[in-house]
This record gives C-alpha cells, sequence and structure tokens, in this order.
C-alpha cells in the first residue's frame, strides 16, 4: 500500500460518522481492492466466525487500519492494539475513538492476555516468544496469515497449533471460513460456499484454542460483500445428531426497510444437487421441475413462510423425487405467489444462460428464455419488464440500506439486467466450447 493512500484512509476514518464493524458508509467508501479491505463490512469475518471469550482482555499485534480492532473493541472488555507506523496508528484512534474498550500501543503494554491477535508480518520467533510469555493461563493465540510457513515459526517460540481454518478467499476479506473436515465430510456444500480456494489460514494456538472453534462446527459463511449492513448475515454449518445442518442468522438484526428484511433459517444438510444444476445436466426435466417448483412455491405459502421471495431455484434441491427449499434468509412483505415465481424464473434463465444451457435456442437471447420457461408454468412472456423492475428495487434495497434517494442505483441495476437480458445464449455456449476444446489441447500437449 502507498503512503498516499494510507493518508486517504485515515482521513476517511476521521471523518466519517460510522465507523463501526459494519459501517456502510466506509464498507462503500473505497474506490480500488487497497482502500476497500480495510473499510470492508466482512474485514473482521474470520474473528467473528470464532467464539471469542467473554469479558477478554486483548492485544492484537499489527492493527493496520483498525478494521479488526473496530470488531473486537465491540465484543471484549479490553483491547490493547499495537502499531507501530504513526499513520495508521492514528487510523485505528480514529476508528475506535468512540469505544472505551480500546487503546493503541506501539508496544505490548502489559500481559496476562486472554486472546492475541497476529498478523502474518509481526510472527517473527521474538514477538511470538514475547507473546507466550503475556498470555493468561488458559489464554488463545490466533495468528492470520497466507502461509503455512509461519507455524515453524510457532513451533520454534513454544507455541504449538491446536487448530487450522482455512479462509476462502483469505484472511483479509473471508467469504468462508472452514476446517478441512467439511471437504471430506460434505464436499458438495464446501465447494458451494467457498466459491473458489482458500488463500488465507487462521492458525489457533495455546491452551484455550480449542475453545474458539467448536469441535461440532464444520464451517462459518457470510454474505457481506454486496449487501448493506442490515442484510448481512452468517452462517454456521454444525454436526448434528443426524447429519448437519447450516444455521443462518442476521449479522445486525434490524427492522424491515419497505418491507425488505432478512431473517434466521436452519436447513438440514442434504447431498444433493440444486434445481439449477439438475436442469443444467437433463434440460429435458425442465417442465417437471418447473412445475414442482411453482407448486412448492403455493404449497409453502399456504403454511405462511416468511421469507418466500427466496424461493428461487437454485435456492431449491432436487433430493430424488422431493424438492427441498434451502436458505431461505430474504422477506419481502410486497412479494406474493405471483411475484416469486415471475422471479424465480427470470433468475433462473440468468443462470441458464451463463451456462449456455444445451436446451435454449442457439441465436436466442435471455430474454427468449426467460418467456418460454414463463410459458412452460403458464406465465405470459411480458411477465419479464415486470419481475426486472421489482428485481432491481429489491437489490436496490438490499445494497443501500434504504428506500430513499436510490433512484440511480436502481435504474443501474435495471440497466444489467436489460443488458443481460439482451445477451444471447449461443454466445455463452461458444465461449464455454471454446474453453473446453483450449482445456483439451492443453491437456493432449501435457501427454
Amino acid at each position: 500500500m502507498t503512503a498516499e493512500t494510507a493518508r486517504l484512509l485515515t482521513t476517511l476514518l476521521s471523518l466519517a460518522e460510522d465507523t463501526g464493524s459494519l459501517s456502510d458508509e466506509l464498507h462503500f467508501a473505497g474506490w480500488d481492492a487497497a482502500e476497500r479491505v480495510p473499510l470492508d463490512h466482512g474485514a473482521a469475518n474470520v474473528l467473528r466466525a470464532l467464539v471469542l471469550p467473554k469479558a477478554a482482555k486483548v492485544l492484537e499485534v499489527g492493527a493496520g487500519f483498525g478494521g479488526l480492532t473496530r470488531y473486537l473493541g465491540e465484543v471484549s472488555a479490553t483491547v490493547h492494539a499495537v502499531e507501530a507506523d504513526p499513520v495508521r496508528a492514528a487510523a485505528v484512534r480514529f476508528r475506535t475513538r468512540d469505544l472505551g474498550t480500546v487503546s493503541v500501543h506501539d508496544r505490548p503494554p502489559s500481559a496476562g492476555y486472554d486472546l492475541v491477535v497476529i498478523q502474518q508480518p509481526y510472527a517473527t520467533r521474538g514477538l511470538v516468544e514475547s507473546v507466550r510469555e503475556r498470555l493468561s493461563p488458559m489464554g488463545a493465540v490466533v495468528v492470520l496469515t497466507s502461509s503455512r510457513g509461519v507455524t515453524g515459526t510457532l513451533a520454534a517460540a513454544g507455541l504449538e497449533v491446536r487448530r487450522e481454518l482455512l479462509c476462502s478467499p483469505g484472511h483479509e476479506v473471508a467469504r468462508a471460513v472452514r476446517s478441512e473436515r467439511i471437504d471430506i465430510e460434505l464436499p458438495r456444500l464446501s465447494a458451494a460456499i467457498t466459491g473458489g480456494p482458500a488463500n488465507g489460514l487462521a492458525l489457533l494456538c495455546g491452551p484455550g484454542a480449542a475453545a474458539l472453534w467448536p469441535a461440532y462446527r464444520l464451517a462459518t459463511y457470510f454474505n457481506t460483500a454486496e449487501r448493506a449492513a442490515f442484510a448481512c448475515t452468517r452462517a454456521d454449518v454444525v454436526r448434528t445428531g443426524e447429519g448437519a445442518e447450516v444455521r443462518r442468522v442476521p449479522l445486525m438484526p434490524s427492522p424491515p426497510v419497505a418491507g425488505i428484511s432478512v431473517g434466521p433459517c436452519t436447513d438440514k444438510v442434504y447431498d444433493a444437487p440444486t434445481m439449477v444444476e439438475v436442469l443444467i445436466d437433463e434440460p429435458e426435466r425442465v417442465a417437471e421441475l418447473l412445475t414442482g417448483w411453482r407448486d412448492l412455491v403455493r404449497e409453502e405459502a399456504a403454511r405462511g413462510v416468511e421469507a418466500l421471495w427466496d424461493l428461487v431455484p437454485h435456492n431449491v434441491l432436487v433430493d430424488g423425487a422431493t424438492l427441498r427449499p434451502i436458505d431461505l434468509e430474504w422477506r419481502h412483505a410486497g412479494a406474493g405467489v405471483p411475484e416469486v415465481v415471475e422471479r424465480g424464473v427470470l433468475v433462473l434463465a440468468d443462470k441458464l444462460t451463463d451456462a449456455g444451457w444445451s436446451a435454449a435456442a442457439d441465436d436466442g437471447s435471455m430474454r427468449d428464455l426467460a418467456g418460454w420457461l414463463g410459458v412452460l408454468i403458464g406465465l405470459h412472456p411480458s411477465f419479464v419488464d415486470g419481475a426486472l423492475a421489482r428485481e432491481a428495487a429489491f437489490s436496490a434495497i438490499g445494497s443501500c440500506g434504504t428506500a430513499h434517494g436510490t433512484d440511480e442505483v436502481r435504474a443501474a441495476i435495471a440497466g444489467i439486467w436489460r443488458t443481460r437480458l439482451a445477451r444471447t445464449v449461443h454466445e455463452y455456449r461458444s465461449t464455454k466450447v471454446g474453453a473446453g476444446v483450449a482445456a483439451n489441447e492443453d491437456e493432449v500437449a501435457k501427454r
């Protein structure tokens, strides 16, 4: 990071009215990756995923711009943040200025810490030895790193790694924090929640390390990237006596915004593909599955399910002959069965177009595909424009946290949807076929 960027971040933090760990003001303030990462809603996700000791005395080594410090100060009794760089130290003070729990230092000021958090660049043998001596009898150390190489330094300093957690895409802004056991026990779910490789690690050390990550938990993942704070959620994947569950909760329970909110939900884990995945592999089942899904929406509405808005095809598992809804977190007071069905068809057409769906006409657009899918379950093709307008309005509220002053955002989202509706399935199919041919040629070359 350049000195200019560091000064800019410090200035932003000095001027911000809301410096909380879920501040929308800061989350949307950064222009590029260097600016966004320290201000992101998810900057503290790796620590949110842990069970931090109550009323803890915490030492943070390498506080940076205060993303972790802020969260620690919100949940802990005392936080000593160590940051030697004066510009960054000023940023941490600005970020935590309304918290009486946090103080900033250029070196660890005392001992008896229940929790110590160390960023990789500071994990030298001398520092780790000093930290180990400052731990309380049941204290724990969390080392955040992008390399397993630091484990040797920890061992040499007398700190054994008791548990290793994988962070995707990295520990700076983690979407998912998981143990390797989920890759073995629930590989389909693991692939779905991580969305790619794990480029970060959280190494849990010290006598209290085991308490930071319960043995029954396999993973924790977050929706914090493109959402306003009121809609950010976490989900814990836990073992149960009957298998496993996903338990999802809002990060900050809030009143609805224009009738839109998120709420808690719990789903049993089934080793089954989503409806979208099945349709990609078995396009001949489209009428059967669409009709079954539409009937499922009607049945769930009759049962009084609150989160009907989320009952779209990519949130439905095809478990043999049974359709099982999952991840129903969004509530939309203004949407009934017709609106949910129209939304589901629109979003399904988008995903099938991205997949270059084999059952779609070569020269057909996404709009054509959406209209055809709708006809299969009794919709007139003209439903698309109304569904697009509702989706743009919903997305604007979900990403801005307010219905006021969001006309430009709504118009921009609607414009993106119109562009996507105009693209042809053939273009995506050709791209995927070309990529497949290139991959095959590479494989032949390797042989």
